[in-house]
């Protein structure tokens, strides 16, 4: 497969904004998310594979098979016909948004606000080092969602998210949800010196979703007020409106409602929402917040990060995936619909005239997250769920040597289907997986790490100082002074299971467990068969990042080929007399067949 260009016009942004239904929240906060200058196709990634120069630069851009019309529209790149397809829109930051929040950048700079341009041996890029990076973490996700898209259209992996175009371009307000960030941001001086200046924060509800601030996970809600009483910030500290003296105090009362009724709306440290059943574990974190910045942002503190915990408990926590218990498989896990009935208070900041990148991809209609969330999976929906998971990280692994590195219960999402079964053909085997309905999709690839037509592509989050810095030890980030530590195949279904772990076990006696908990607790053992997640106490035992780092260095026997050599996976092998009988109706998703792209 090689990479193939186009040439194509720039998006009308007008037939965008046209079929985008503007809520109140984006009203009140003078939010159009199409207002947006300087579109163009080109991004670093593209030099590496076509030869661009000053003509033909404008016009050029990868070739795939549907590109966006409009939000509900496409067309296809052969024929020019229009084709109904519901489209999602990504706004993928070329900076980090915290840091720019915390002032890791130099707001005035003209630099952070300068799109890449073709490189030339007459001039000195002004843009931003982190914009010129082909490496920048917008760019490794969209090129793998445009390879990713490359196998659904080539091999027919159907579990593969449709690839419609991309562009960058300065957005006049960046909107990213904060509400899992805001304690860490309230401790930063420059953050509160500059709320109502270089950035505004407003609460919202959840929007119509034909766009994303980019992630489209639904996360737990934050106590903001005990978190403005712990930092000591002011209701001006925390201002929704710059306020004008002027104004003769109307604005600043207007101002201080707002930021009243985010306090108020605002749950009480009692009534905290976490992804966890009630009083199963001590810790108060969400394990599954893609977000979160305590969570899995890198830090500079100098832990011995390649040291085993020495003071972890020595239990061995084997599980026997053999014997199952008498539970239902139609019982279904997690957390009841009445138990998180209410929509979920978020909090947001809206950036001034930020980079970005619009990724357009097929829209999905809901994230596996929210089906353990309504207790939606049973057993038996659950294995065919994980199922269509594994046999895409193998197709991916296969084709492009690829890791994730932040695969959770929100980076997964799923799209209706009529059709009852789907065939996957791997190894010499033909698996017959049921649907229940639903075709899964991994989503995000921010973090991903992979190879293709003999270059690696490693996001920029495992650079120095970057929010995954130290998780690996490899090009092109290679400390020469620490071992090497290659990215782990075994990673991304342990960073899963640790996502699920807490909607499925409560218990965790091996007697009690059936053989989907037992597969997710497996999943959570490193090489010594030691809960990664938790010590016996129930307090975590890698706290934040330390988990992935943890998992990339003790966890190797989690690697989705391996799976299949389980039952709660075999079960979907058909026996040469099955497939006789299934005959050409098996039309296989052919992974074998698929071809080594790195």
């Amino acid at each position: 497969m090689q990479t193939q260009y186009r040439k194509s016009d720039i998006v009308d942004l007008e037939n965008l904004r046209n079929t985008y239904e503007n809520t109140e929240h984006d009203i009140l906060n003078s939010y159009s998310p199409f207002n947006i200058t300087g579109l163009q196709h080109y991004n670093p990634v593209y030099s590496c594979f076509f030869e661009l120069n000053e003509t033909n630069v404008g016009r050029t851009t990868l070739k795939h098979k549907y590109a966006i019309h409009d939000l509900d529209t496409v067309s296809d790149t052969e024929t020019g016909e229009l084709v109904p397809k519901p489209v999602f829109i990504k706004f993928s930051p070329l900076l980090d948004p915290i840091k720019y929040m915390i002032g890791k950048y130099n707001a005035s700079d003209n630099a952070i606000r300068t799109l890449p341009a073709l490189p030339s041996a007459d001039s000195v890029s002004v843009c931003h080092d982190k914009l010129a990076d082909r490496n920048n973490a917008s760019y490794i996700d969209c090129f793998f969602s445009y390879l990713s898209s490359q196998l659904l259209h080539r091999h027919g992996l159907v579990n593969a998210v449709d690839f419609y175009g991309s562009y960058l371009g300065i957005q006049e307000k960046y909107k990213m949800n904060i509400s899992d960030d805001i304690e860490y941001l309230c401790t930063s001086r420059y953050f509160n010196e500059n709320v109502g200046k270089l950035f505004k924060i407003s609460e919202e509800i959840p929007s119509n979703g034909n766009y994303g601030d980019g992630s489209r996970g639904n996360k737990p809600r934050i106590n903001i007020q005990g978190s403005l009483k712990s930092h000591n910030i002011s209701l001006i500290d925390l201002d929704i409106i710059e306020i004008d003296d002027q104004t003769g105090g109307s604005e600043t009362s207007k101002m201080e409602n707002q930021v009243e009724s985010v306090i108020e709306d605002t749950p009480k440290p009692a009534e905290e929402i976490i992804y966890e059943k009630s009083g199963s574990r001590s810790s108060t974190e969400s394990s599954d917040s893609s977000n979160n910045s305590s969570l899995n942002y890198s830090t500079d503190d100098s832990d011995s990060e390649d040291e085993v915990d020495e003071d972890a408990d020595n239990d061995e926590d084997e599980v026997d995936e053999e014997n199952d218990d008498a539970e239902s498989d139609e019982e279904g896990y997690g957390h009841s619909e009445e138990e998180e009935s209410e929509d979920e208070d978020r909090l947001f900041s809206y950036m001034d005239n930020f980079p970005v990148q619009m990724i357009c991809l097929e829209k999905c209609e809901g994230t596996i997250d929210e089906l353990f969330e309504k207790g939606e999976l049973s057993k038996r929906e659950g294995a065919a769920a994980l199922m269509q998971i594994i046999m895409t990280l193998i197709a991916y692994q296969r084709a492009f040597s690829f890791t994730h590195n932040d695969l959770h219960t929100n980076n997964i999402m799923f799209v209706s289907t009529e059709a009852e079964y789907l065939y996957y053909r791997y190894n010499k085997k033909t698996y017959q997986v049921p649907t229940y309905g639903r075709i899964f999709k991994i989503i995000d690839f921010g973090r991903s790490i992979y190879r293709f037509g003999g270059k690696t592509f490693c996001s920029d989050s495992f650079a120095p100082g970057g929010d995954a810095a130290t998780q690996y030890n490899c090009e092109p980030y290679m400390n020469e002074e620490k071992a090497r530590l290659e990215p782990n195949p075994s990673f991304d279904l342990c960073r899963l299971g640790c996502s699920i772990y807490d909607f499925l076990i409560e218990d965790e006696s091996e007697d009690e467990m059936d053989t989907f908990q037992k597969t997710i607790y497996r999943w959570c053992c490193d090489d010594n068969r030691k809960n990664i997640l938790y010590k016996r106490d129930g307090e975590e035992r890698y706290p934040n990042f330390k988990l992935y780092k943890m998992i990339a260095r003790n966890v190797h026997n989690h690697s989705p080929q391996v799976q299949l050599d389980y039952p709660f996976f075999s079960q979907f092998a058909l026996s040469a007399k099955e497939l006789k009988k299934v005959g050409k109706t098996a039309a296989a998703i052919d992974i074998d067949g698929i071809p080594s792209y790195m």
